[in-house]
């Protein structure tokens, strides 16, 4: 299958941030999500383009309506 890779940015860390990241992880199957020391997670998703970063935002949506406040979404690709 098509695989893409979406950016995120923690740019809060804590605890919500922490949250945030196990509730994205859980709605895309993924074990763990976990930024590296500079705050980057890059999410490799199942789909491509514009399609697999919406299924990131969809996610970071269920995750909470606070999800700005912590976590930065790349821009959405163009098809």
């Amino acid at each position: 299958m098509p695989e893409a890779v979406i950016r995120l940015r923690v740019i809060r860390r804590g605890g919500r941030a922490e949250e945030l990241l196990r509730a994205v992880a859980s709605q895309l199957g993924r074990d763990d999500v976990a930024p590296d020391d500079s705050g980057l997670v890059a999410l490799r998703v199942d789909d491509r383009g514009p399609k697999a970063w919406d299924t990131v935002r969809d996610a970071l949506d269920g995750a909470g309506a606070d999800w700005r406040e912590w976590i930065h979404l790349a821009p959405r690709p163009r098809s």
